[in-house]
């Protein structure tokens, strides 16, 4: 009886020392997940903060953008009338075709 009860304390005694093994490499694990997590994380952030400064200067580079092209279309309007008048409506009515507004009455006839 004493020896039965001997083997089994050595038996629990193995058990347990399994189970810490066990315990262990879970924690390990868990601490290796939870350092990539914040990795990822930490270059979550940096890539929002990346777009929020985009996002923030898009304003003024559309408005760029559209004061450049304003200054180029005024030029095209105020060039002299000249011999290269007609070379000058042709490249009006392109800019105009390609652009994204319907034809006006007098680009469509």
């Amino acid at each position: 009886m004493e020896q039965r009860k001997l083997n089994d304390q050595a038996n629990s005694l193995v058990d347990l020392a399994k189970t810490q093994n066990i315990m262990y490499d879970l924690v390990s694990d868990l601490n290796e997940r939870g350092e990539d997590m914040e990795k990822r994380i930490g270059l979550l952030e940096t890539k929002l903060e990346t777009l929020l400064s985009n996002l923030q200067a898009l304003p003024g580079l559309i408005s760029q953008v559209i004061s450049q092209q304003h200054r180029d279309f005024l030029e095209v309007q105020l060039q002299p009338f000249d011999k290269n008048s007609h070379e000058r409506s042709q490249s009006v009515s392109r800019r105009r075709s390609s652009s994204t507004a319907p034809p006006t009455s007098s680009e469509s006839s």
